[in-house]
């Protein structure tokens, strides 16, 4: 190799040392002012008692908040480390994923993977209100491009799901979204940067939506910068993230149709610190610290409910056994109202994830949570929810999996009005499904879902809407036909 070459290697590999560690460097500054910041954020709200519970929480576990209803254990846990990664091939979904693994389209450098369905279904109760039965149309398409390189990564995708209701026009609604994201190697370590917009629909049969009757839509966009730290056995994560939610007015025909949930718009800046440490192959030890600031929209006829949120998890994740694994996670999260009307508000938290695979045929899951989560109705400061599911994958045949599920949920929502009691309710469903793999691009899907949900307090105009008391039960049963590449 001539010494020009050589001198380009040198060059390059000497670039990449000092670019990690600069950046390493701004790691350990952001570290260090992620701590003041989650320190100063409690210090803020001016109680003695404030500081302390903080630094309590701080010494025996970690605590961060909820965007939306997304699940915790999804954040926590990252990809586990080269070389040390599980066998997790022998759940029975797994193996319908993999026996079905699509290679995409290769364009030069880059894999295209587009997918779509349709679904025909009947639904008897489509409001979550009587008299409101009717067909069911869900159409879906995607298309996602990723980068097949050795190093770095770049991917976008855009998607699009629409929800028609022949009988009901006014309940029809699209969600859609678009997204782009990429990552660089810096020596070990791995920077990335992500962005999304989203553009969804709030539903009264869905779990804490009381007071709505039609869809609502919604928009989020979302930003968020990730770098990871990897050492042999540990990895240091910091990450930041910036949210912006958007909410739109409910249409429809009744006089009580229409919901204005403009106030629910708010701006959500996240402060996150994870740490994994590999015990051994496929067997971690993670912990989680954030800090969560939001402002909600100013309107005159509406006090917001700007907060400050923090805590942390610590968990085990336990994936080396090939008959049981399982991830914990147990902590706390606490939020402080910096204007409005809010009562301060903390609770424990904590999820598991628990998958028994017995044989090649079967594999049982159990998952569960406990958190604090953004209200999803503008009678409401803040969700405490709790769900536990319980899933069943049975490999009929080698081309026909069944998959059942049973599961239950509560939500207790604050009421956003002083002296009105806290909003409860409680849902359970069942469903089942079977899919059959008739080709290996083509898969056809008989389901059927059951959900029963029952509410009580809350505010007593909502209670009289009868297209918005959140107390109903619906049955759904459908065909979908599913195409992916």
């Amino acid at each position: 190799m001539s010494r020009r070459v050589m001198s380009i290697f040198t060059k390059k590999y000497w670039f990449e040392v000092e670019m990690c560690r600069s950046v390493r460097g701004l790691i350990i500054d952001f570290c260090h002012y992620f701590l003041s910041l989650l320190k100063s954020n409690f210090v803020a709200v001016g109680a003695r008692d404030q500081k302390r519970n903080f630094l309590t929480l701080v010494f025996f576990s970690c605590v961060f908040t909820v965007n939306a209803n997304a699940q915790i254990i999804n954040q926590v846990f990252p990809s586990e480390l080269p070389g040390y990664s599980a066998d997790t091939g022998g759940s029975v979904s797994l193996r319908e994923i993999l026996s079905r693994s699509h290679v995409g389209i290769p364009i030069g450098a880059y894999i295209l993977r587009p997918s779509a369905s349709q679904g025909f279904n009947y639904n008897t109760n489509i409001l979550g209100a009587p008299n409101t039965a009717g067909a069911e149309f869900d159409t879906a398409a995607s298309l996602g491009v990723n980068s097949n390189w050795s190093r770095h990564a770049i991917g976008a995708s855009v998607s699009v799901a629409n929800t028609a209701y022949p009988t009901l026009s006014a309940a029809n609604y699209t969600d859609w979204s678009a997204s782009a994201g990429g990552s660089v190697n810096l020596g070990r370590d791995v920077a990335s940067l992500g962005y999304s917009h989203q553009v969804k629909h709030l539903t009264a049969t869905d779990l804490g939506n009381f007071g709505i009757g039609y869809p609502v839509p919604y928009a989020a966009d979302d930003v968020r910068l990730n770098y990871r730290i990897n050492w042999t056995r540990f990895a240091l994560i910091p990450s930041a993230s910036y949210d912006n939610f958007s909410f739109g007015n409910s249409e429809g025909t009744l006089p009580t149709a229409a919901r204005d949930t403009s106030a629910l718009g708010h701006q959500l800046e996240t402060q996150m610190l994870r740490g994994r440490f590999e015990v051994s192959k496929g067997n971690a030890i993670v912990a989680a610290l954030r800090s969560s600031q939001a402002q909600f929209v100013t309107r005159p006829d509406y006090l917001p409910g700007d907060y400050i949120s923090g805590g942390g998890f610590v968990g085990v994740d336990l994936r080396a056994d090939p008959v049981l694994q399982y991830r914990l996670l147990a902590g706390g999260e606490t939020r402080h109202f910096t204007r409005g009307n809010g009562h301060s508000i903390t609770t424990p938290t904590a999820e598991a994830d628990i998958v028994w695979m017995p044989d090649k045929m079967n594999t049982v899951t159990l998952i569960g949570q406990r958190g604090l989560f953004d209200p999803t109705s503008p009678f409401s400061r803040n969700q405490v929810m709790s769900t536990v599911s319980v899933l069943w994958d049975r490999e009929l045949r080698k081309d026909l999996i069944f998959h059942g599920s049973i599961g239950l949920a509560r939500t207790d929502s604050h009421a956003s009005t002083e002296g009105v009691q806290t909003r409860e309710q409680t849902q359970s469903t069942f469903r089942g499904a079977v899919d059959w793999l008739f080709r290996r691009d083509l898969k056809l899907t008989l389901k059927y879902s059951h959900v029963s949900s029952y509410s009580k307090h809350g505010v007593a105009s909502v209670l009289e809407n009868t297209n918005s008391k959140s107390t109903f039960t619906g049955n759904t049963i459908g065909l979908t036909i599913a195409f992916a590449r």
